[in-house]
């Protein structure tokens, strides 16, 4: 039986794997509308980051230590082909993840993604956030605050209760450290080709951070610009989502991931 410190969900078959990391103060849960229509394709893994979701906080925290954890999750399910698709700031992790070139990594989905280098956050909104874990009011503000489009009710309460479940240990460590560290230097050796997704309204992400902080890192990387939607792309605009992902598959990884498994 497969150990493992994460709590995940694994739905579908097909190759190649779409392995999913949520955004800070967000679970696995995010992705239930895109990954439960690609499952009909493709596996799909969808993650709660430790300290996040049902997955327990690690002893201590670093983008690289996250990555890590991510990584032998992969490696104990052996994948023989695989595509990170991280939102916010499990885009960071996911391009650390990718940085270190592992075996079968065929591709790269980064949606709206929390930038390598130091994560522009306004500082009174990193302070009021760090004073408020675990209140009610202000994750109501923060979801009013972050989206553009209007989310069914239970979107909403998903939200809601998902940042009331996040440890005190990730959700500090990601405000005062995690959206600070600077991994650019890791993210320019990413190998495979890359899908970068954006609100065109984002306000945690908007499209001047993609354009100057994300895309020039990458070598060999697309972007989508989502028109009308805020920084919850899976859940404002998971159709579109969904079928940027599914193109970027079929034209890309799949060739990717048959010329890394050439002999």
């Amino acid at each position: 039986m497969r150990q493992s410190i994460l709590h995940d969900e694994d739905q579908g078959t097909g190759s190649p794997t779409l392995v999913f990391l949520h955004y800070f103060a967000g679970s696995l849960r995010v992705w239930d509308h895109v990954a439960g229509v690609l499952s009909s394709t493709c596996r799909c893994l969808s993650v709660d980051l430790p300290g996040f979701g049902r997955s327990p906080p690690l002893p201590t925290y670093s983008v690289h230590a996250v990555a890590q954890v991510v990584a032998g999750l992969i490696a104990d399910l052996r994948l023989d082909s695989y595509v990170l698709v991280g939102h916010s700031m499990g885009g960071k992790l996911a391009l650390a993840c990718a940085a270190e070139r592992p075996p079968g990594l065929a591709g790269l989905v980064l949606v709206s993604p929390s930038p390598p280098s130091p994560e522009p956050m306004d500082e009174s909104e990193r302070d009021r956030l760090l004073a408020t874990h675990g209140d009610r009011a202000s994750a109501e503000r923060t979801l009013r605050t972050i989206t553009r489009r209007s989310l069914p009710a239970e979107d909403v309460a998903a939200c809601i209760a998902d940042n009331l479940l996040t440890s005190p240990e990730a959700w500090r460590w990601w405000l005062a450290q995690g959206s600070r560290e600077d991994i650019t230097a890791q993210a320019k050796q990413v190998a495979c080709p890359a899908l970068v997704l954006g609100g065109s309204d984002d306000p945690v992400i908007p499209p001047s951070v993609i354009a100057d902080d994300v895309m020039p890192r990458l070598a060999d990387a697309s972007l989508i610009e989502i028109a009308g939607a805020g920084h919850l792309l899976p859940l404002e605009a998971a159709q579109e989502v969904v079928g940027a992902i599914r193109t970027f598959v079929a034209q890309r990884c799949r060739r990717a991931g048959e010329e890394t498994n050439r002999p």
